[in-house]
């Protein structure tokens, strides 16, 4: 078996070659960090033993540079050094040694660690036959260590600016849009999804560049969705996931219609994984016809340290989230409703899109509470909501906000849309009684829309009022119908004059 010994001690060298050779080792010296690079890499010896202080190159960063390169990686190493200190230990396996040896008079010690190192004849072959360029003299062993530091240094920068996401409490869509934005300095993408799913939830939330429509972001999804149920199957949540619109109030909503095409040969996806489990995955679709290989590095490195960062952004939204959904139905409650009605009319003027809210109400609920218990009551709320998601889309907001009376918020959608998404609900509910605790219950409801630009609505408490205004003309006209809003009929709900 032959070793390399490099120290720059010609004592060292003398004493412990003579040791090893004694012992049946062929031994090759080098008495600095460079020539010791360059021997490793030209006579690819089984086993290396490295001084840390050395011209030209120290032990370390030898050890990292031989342990990056395809062609020397698999030789084992050994810290041969003076330094018995914890730090220069911790350093010395970060850089890949396989073992730090202290110098001494008694050199069992480093026999021993040569011997447990060796490698067998079958590991000797299986790595014998790689073919990469080697280096030849101090200009090239240079060079490659100075790229090795560059990399380093630049995998460390990232490392360290997705760090700082996790010394802040974000919401997960916070965080994500962050982790986008952070991408998009590193490389060009067009779209990216990030689908993350925790417990029997779960999220897609999406970022996308001017030229992306629907078609685009659709199709996108569902080769994400495709991709994960092929290959991943338990990171699916039982209820699938829902997407998000990153950084809507930039951007606004994605348009119907957008020039660019999805293409799954310009994807470059990584999953995300968390206890040994995939949780999801991350992908983005390049501007360039295929994805360069450091975009595929750079996005492990987004998956390997910002998995646990999107995991605390999401146990801070559970939290958060507490607050601001009703328990009952797991929908937003009134306070937060009402936030976000006042977001998304600023969104609307903005962007000189529509916008429309649907109040709907239980018909006579007070008389299925009496005739069938408060229990059973509940239970129709609950449903009531299951109901609406099912009809409504993933961007639509839903919330309660009083009693049996709740919020549909639509975004991007004018008032004929919302009325065709208005009788859906209604004929969804009254053909289908409910599943309560009470045997299955006959429901109607009752809806009110109105919907912006609108020059007799200029407050989120009007809006609101308009909808009520139009729910309490369809519950005065026979329940179980669809109304909406109009001034003349239903009275003005801002002064206008």
């Amino acid at each position: 078996m032959r070793l390399l010994l490099a120290d720059d001690s010609l004592t060292i060298l003398e004493v412990v070659g003579s040791f090893l050779r004694q012992q049946g080792f062929d031994v090759i010296t080098a008495s600095d960090g460079v020539e010791a690079a360059i021997k490793a890499s030209t006579l690819k010896p089984d086993l290396i033993l490295l001084d840390v202080i050395m011209p030209k190159m120290n032990g370390y960063q030898v050890c990292r540079l031989l342990k990056n390169q395809p062609a020397t990686a698999h030789i084992p190493i050994i810290i041969l050094t003076s330094k018995d200190q914890p730090r220069e230990k911790f350093w010395g396996y970060q850089t890949g040694a396989d073992e730090y040896v202290t110098k001494g008079f008694d050199q069992t010690p480093l026999l021993e660690a040569v011997r447990r190192h060796l490698p067998n004849g079958d590991e000797v072959a299986a790595t014998a036959d790689c073919h990469e360029n080697l280096v030849e003299d101090e200009f090239d062993i240079l060079a490659r260590s100075n790229d090795l530091l560059d990399a380093k240094l630049f995998e460390a920068t990232i490392i360290n600016e997705i760090g700082k996401l996790a010394s802040s409490l974000r919401t997960l869509e916070e965080t994500a849009s962050a982790l986008f934005a952070l991408l998009a300095n590193l490389t060009g993408y067009e779209a990216g999804l990030l689908a993350f799913s925790y417990g029997e939830q779960g999220v897609i939330l999406s970022k996308v560049y001017p030229g992306v429509g629907k078609d685009y972001l659709d199709q996108f999804r569902h080769y994400l969705e495709a991709r994960l149920k092929k290959e991943h199957p338990e990171s699916i949540p039982p209820g699938g996931f829902t997407l998000e619109i990153l950084d809507r109030v930039k951007t606004g909503i994605v348009p119907e219609i957008g020039e660019k095409i999805f293409d799954p040969g310009r994807v470059e996806a990584v999953f995300l994984r968390s206890k040994g489990k995939v949780i999801g995955m991350l992908a983005i679709a390049v501007e360039r016809i295929t994805p360069a290989k450091s975009d595929r590095e750079i996005m492990e490195l987004f998956a390997n340290h910002g998995t646990m960062v999107l995991e605390n952004a999401w146990l801070y939204e559970q939290v958060r989230r507490l607050s601001i959904m009703d328990s009952l139905t797991k929908v937003y409650n009134r306070r937060y409703i009402e936030e976000r009605i006042r977001e998304e009319i600023n969104l609307s003027q903005r962007h000189k899109t529509n916008l429309s809210l649907i109040i709907l109400d239980v018909d006579f609920f007070k008389k299925i509470n009496d005739t069938y218990g408060h229990q059973a009551g509940d239970d129709v709320l609950k449903h009531l909501m299951v109901v609406c998601r099912g009809v409504t889309r993933a961007t639509d907001i839903l919330g309660r906000y009083g009693g049996e009376e709740f919020i549909v918020v639509l975004p991007e959608t004018n008032m004929q849309g919302a009325q065709i998404v208005a009788e859906r609900l209604r004929a969804a509910v009254a053909n289908n009684p409910f599943p309560t605790c009470a045997g299955r219950i006959p429901v109607t409801i009752s809806l009110g829309l109105a919907s912006i630009p609108s020059r007799f609505i200029d407050s989120a408490e009007s809006f609101i009022k308009a909808a009520d205004l139009a729910l309490y003309r369809a519950k005065r006209t026979g329940r179980n119908r669809v109304c909406c809003y109009d001034p003349c009929t239903d009275g003005y709900v801002v002064n206008n004059e």
